[in-house]
């Protein structure tokens, strides 16, 4: 079930053959926009206008060649906000959530029968059990239920990299600790559940990207939401509302609330996953509430 979680929010970021910009619209409080990766955002205080960019984390060559309408917002903006800003301290934060640091190894942890499963789907992606050891099972969820990487440049860590490069004010909004929390924080029978059904859907896992890619494709946000809930359904019923509460309406609510006194400064380029933009209690939708401009450039 996690696994589709994370699904869904790798959706939000995603493969583009980017069409031509949308007409601009401005929706009404609440009314999620059907179309659209990149909107302009003009906070009440009258402050420059910063934008607001859905990704999603694929290093597909037709993702990280951003289209014309983005680069113009990317080169326009002064400063940039991700997610979390993936630099050394943050990836090796990551490391250590990831790991057992208590003396257990993921064998001890997990029933003979699901280690053994576990050891062979890893092996099948390149993972050797020296590397795994000492995984956490919600961990090993995250690596099998992600897309092969070849290049390791995904689309937001290539913006990073770019901001960087050219000198930008670059911020989270989200802290890694924060981030990873919202797996490390369950229940080790959840971990367990979980890791279960990765497991037992991982054949259908090819399929599920390529949909949420053509749906990203189209930039047809209310389609990645329909797919993202649609995948939760199909889960335990408890643990699906438990990860759209943590892992994206709760998750929306802080972001918003970290973008406001950047949008009121004025010159952002702010970039998260797409699955977080649609939707009553979706980031557009949410500074709408607060009385933010939001209209739709691409």
């Amino acid at each position: 079930m996690i696994a589709r979680v994370l699904l869904a929010a790798w959706l939000a970021t995603s493969h583009c053959v980017w069409a031509e910009p949308a007409t601009t619209v401005d929706a009404p409080v609440g009314s999620p926009a059907t179309r659209g990766l990149l909107y302009e955002i003009r906070p009440p205080a009258g402050a420059p206008p910063s934008y607001l960019f859905g990704t999603i984390h694929s290093e597909d060559a037709r993702v990280v060649e951003l289209p014309a309408p983005v680069r113009a917002a990317f080169h326009a903006s002064p400063s940039i906000a991700l997610e979390v800003v993936p630099d050394a301290s943050a990836i090796i934060r990551a490391m250590v959530t990831m790991s057992y640091t208590d003396g257990r190894l993921l064998r001890d942890v997990l029933p003979a029968d699901l280690y053994l499963e576990t050891a062979d789907a890893l092996a099948e992606i390149g993972m050797p059990e020296e590397a795994f050891k000492d995984l956490k099972p919600w961990s090993v969820v995250t690596l099998l239920s992600s897309p092969p990487s070849e290049t390791g440049e995904f689309l937001d860590i290539l913006l990073f990299h770019r901001a960087v490069a050219d000198g930008k004010r670059i911020e989270g909004l989200e802290t890694m600790t924060e981030q990873l929390a919202v797996f490390d924080d369950l229940a080790e029978a959840d971990q367990i559940t979980l890791l279960r059904e990765t497991l037992a859907s991982r054949e259908q896992l090819p399929l599920v990207f390529e949909a949420l890619i053509a749906a990203y494709i189209a930039r047809d946000v209310d389609q990645l939401q329909h797919l993202s809930e649609q995948h939760l359904a199909e889960s335990d019923p408890r643990l699906a509302a438990h990860f759209q509460e943590v892992v994206i309406d709760a998750r929306n609510r802080r972001m918003v609330d970290r973008m406001v006194p950047l949008l009121a400064e004025g010159g952002w380029f702010i970039a998260i996953g797409a699955l977080h933009l649609p939707g009553d209690q979706g980031v557009v939708a949410l500074l709408r509430r607060r009385d933010h401009g939001v209209t739709v450039v691409f």
